[in-house]
């Protein structure tokens, strides 16, 4: 990692100030430097870039690559091994990445990956203080409400996408709340039939289990509509000569599962045809796309993720449970999922102070 030295290479001296009992003293080098590591020998990471290799390892394939280079930049930026890191050097950072013109969720985001690598590394006993505890990161405004889909928006993405596997792809995303990373290595064997699960109109439902985000496994149960369309897929793959229980759910025209570029390209497509959130497509420089007769191209802004989205704010406005709506997308917590309350709430009291006079202008 560039601008990090292994400790082998630190040559720290101890503080001659009295340890207290139960405080970790910060050391300083022979350049009179603040040195954050314990005064014990407990720890058994033995240089930076093993406490990120161990830290990274406990992230999502996606979030490590994401991390690292939020990692890569800060190191650069500040140039020195972690031990010497203070406080001030994080805050300097937050001031870099304003003055540089990154959105507020990008600082954000960055921030937080380097917060939880000394998190990390002082629950390993590798720094003696945490000293991106104090660290305050820029605010973000919640701006969910703006990438929940309405059901009249959602049905006509539905009702326009006539190809089966395309619209099962759809159906589940919204059905289960899937992220894009529990759907696209689905394999027949992870679902199965629930003949005691009985959904509205009556019929037997089903079940799908999610390999997802940080290896965390959830199953998630589904019910008669979106699971006899599923039925009539692995048929129509069977009759084809597919449709095994390491087969793709999802199968692409080479055999293998759908990419995740393939996926996003389907449900750009999908809502495009349905003239859902329409906007204009962009070049790296922010110039807008335009065909052969200069017109400007048109492309969507809905993801994955915003049937995640719709599913959470349709069930909560239903009467689901939170509680309920928390297990089936996974969320760690419980505050994670009354975010889709306040992006999207249902009556206010504002509803008992709608009396005043009508407007006779």
């Amino acid at each position: 990692m560039s601008g990090t030295k292994s400790n082998s290479d630190i040559q720290p001296v101890e503080s001659s100030s009295p340890e207290l009992p139960g405080q970790a003293i910060t050391r300083r080098d022979d350049e009179n430097r603040p040195y954050n590591a314990p005064t014990d020998e407990q720890c058994s990471v033995q240089s930076d870039e093993v406490l990120v290799q161990r830290w990274l390892a406990e992230k999502s394939a996606r979030t490590q690559e994401s991390y690292a280079r939020d990692l890569e930049q800060f190191v650069e930026f500040v140039d020195l091994p972690l031990r010497y890191i203070t406080l001030g050097h994080l805050q300097a950072y937050r001031e870099h990445l304003s003055a540089d013109g990154y959105a507020r969720s990008s600082q954000k985001r960055k921030l937080s990956a380097i917060k939880s690598l000394f998190t990390f590394g002082t629950k390993l006993r590798y720094f003696a203080h945490n000293v991106g505890a104090a660290l305050s990161t820029p605010s973000v405004r919640n701006d969910r409400a703006k990438r929940i889909l309405s059901e009249a928006d959602l049905w006509a993405i539905l009702r326009d996408e006539r190809d089966l596997r395309n619209h099962v792809l759809l159906r589940l995303f919204y059905a289960s709340g899937g992220r894009i990373s529990d759907v696209e290595d689905l394999r027949w064997r992870d679902l199965k039939d629930r003949p005691d699960l009985h959904g509205p109109d009556g019929r037997s439902g089903g079940q799908v289990t999610f390999f997802g985000k940080g290896g965390k496994t959830r199953a998630v149960t589904l019910y008669s509509k979106v699971w006899s369309l599923i039925i009539r897929l692995r048929q129509e793959e069977q009759s084809e000569g597919h449709g095994g229980p390491d087969d793709p759910v999802f199968r692409s025209q080479k055999g293998g599962c759908l990419s995740r570029t393939q996926i996003w390209r389907i449900v750009k497509q999908a809502a495009l045809r349905a003239s859902v959130k329409l906007t204009e497509k962009t070049g790296p420089n922010g110039t807008v796309k335009r065909n052969e007769n200069g017109d400007p191209i048109k492309t969507s802004k809905v993801s994955p993720h915003w049937f995640r989205h719709a599913h959470a704010s349709h069930a909560l406005q239903k009467g689901a449970d939170l509680e309920l709506v928390r297990e089936t997308l996974g969320h760690e917590s419980i505050e994670t999922t009354k975010t889709y309350l306040h992006a999207q709430p249902g009556k206010s009291s504002s509803y008992y102070v709608d009396e005043a006079p009508d407007f006779n202008g």
